[in-house]
């Protein structure tokens, strides 16, 4: 008799669950997304999808519309955050830097095409205005509930519900997020608001004794610019933790008073801010309990120091599909290797994320005469090599399960 494939539910239409569905679906398995919003879209700014997660977007077929919303950046650049004094880390020209290309996207346009990827092979895959509540299991399958009262069954859960995650709780109890000590800031900026020298495809990371700055040029599928920045200033201020409390220019330009005009004009241009509160919670000794399964924020929250918050999220969609594929007759099983090749990985990243605030935020760039030889020795290309390569090495697509 022919094998039945699974029914695998997943909670969260993020770009999380989105790879995992699209992974899922390209490998034959049916699955169904179920999204709490009224509308299928993701709001925030820019973010970098590095090699270890372009290789699973192009190995789902998504390389052409990716380049299609990428500005390739020429160069990577840390500069300093009173002078503006620049140092390149990373220029493409550099053949040896070919495995360090990073794609400069918008969120919500790598969203779109993940989306449309998913629909295309399946129109009805994903069920908005259904929130998460709690689920229950048995051992011929899960149910997910909503907490309007419905609830779906199928044979195995992926809680790709984020930070608040309802799947995590339901399975392993109560996480409460431990504040960081820094509250971030995002916005895009329309790149016609700006001095010509903003436009450049540069990515540039700003570094100061308590605060820095990421920004580069992202556009949209019409060809619309933005210039998309995040920063990240140290605060004894308890603040939210959400990612779509907006805040005032004025609150931001306080945290980055004394900055460079650069920064001042990202800030004053810019169409919407957002801030929130950095929080990580501890390290789950488990993702998984028999048929449920946790990705990306939902088991591994993180600072973005590293840029990896999407990318993690990336690699355990397409990990947890691939194990699903190779265990179809024993869920279980395949949720327990999924958990073993991923949960290392994701909670280093989390801890080495979490160091990295020492590297950007350090007392030594107060002075010029401190800067200088805290750049050269922390800041320099092989340097910064270094610090990436394990993460840009790594392939989901061929990783042992």
């Amino acid at each position: 008799m022919e094998k039945k494939s699974p029914r695998v539910l997943i909670a969260g239409a993020g770009i999380g669950g989105l790879t995992a569905a699209l992974s899922l679906l390209k490998k034959g398995i049916d699955c169904e997304v179920y999204e709490q919003a009224p509308e299928l879209k993701e709001i925030g700014a820019g973010l970098w999808v590095s090699p270890n997660g372009w290789r699973v977007l192009f190995a789902l077929g998504l390389e052409q519309e990716l380049r299609s919303i990428n500005l390739l950046a020429e160069d990577r650049v840390v500069r300093l955050w009173d002078s503006g004094d620049t140092w390149s880390v990373y220029n493409r020209q550099n053949p040896d830097n070919v495995p360090h290309t990073l794609f400069m996207l918008l969120r919500a346009e790598l969203h779109r095409i993940l989306a449309e990827a998913v629909l295309k092979i399946k129109p009805d895959a994903v069920h908005l205005n259904c929130k998460a509540d709690s689920f229950e299991q048995d051992d011929q399958g899960v149910t997910l509930k909503f907490t309007d009262g419905r609830s779906v069954r199928g044979d195995v859960l992926i809680g790709a519900d984020g930070l608040h995650s309802k799947v995590r709780q339901t399975a392993f109890g109560p996480a409460p997020g431990r504040f960081m000590g820094a509250v971030a800031w995002r916005g895009l900026v329309p790149i016609e608001r700006l001095p010509e020298h903003h436009r450049a495809p540069v990515a540039s990371t700003w570094i100061g004794p308590t605060a820095h700055v990421t920004s580069y040029p992202v556009k949209k599928a019409n060809g619309e610019m933005f210039m998309s920045f995040s920063g990240q200033a140290d605060t004894n201020v308890w603040q939210a933790e959400s990612w779509s409390q907006t805040g005032s220019i004025e609150e931001c330009l306080e945290d980055f008073k004394g900055w460079h005009t650069d920064i001042v004009d990202l800030v004053r241009n810019a169409e919407i801010l957002f801030k929130w509160g950095m929080f990580v919670r501890e390290p789950l000794a488990h993702w998984s309990k028999d048929r449920v399964t946790l990705l990306g924020d939902a088991c591994h929250t993180m600072v973005p120091y590293l840029g990896q918050g999407v990318n993690m999220a990336i690699e355990d969609g397409h990990v947890l599909a691939r194990c699903i594929e190779a265990n179809p007759d024993n869920l279980a099983e395949a949720l327990v290797k999924y958990e073993n090749a991923r949960r290392d990985r994701g909670n280093l990243t989390v801890a080495r994320s979490a160091s990295m605030s020492a590297v950007f935020h350090n007392a030594a760039l107060e002075k010029t005469e401190t800067a200088m030889p805290y750049i050269n020795e922390n800041w320099s290309p092989a340097k910064v090599k270094e610090r990436y390569d394990w993460l840009f090495n790594y392939d989901a697509t061929t990783v042992a399960i």
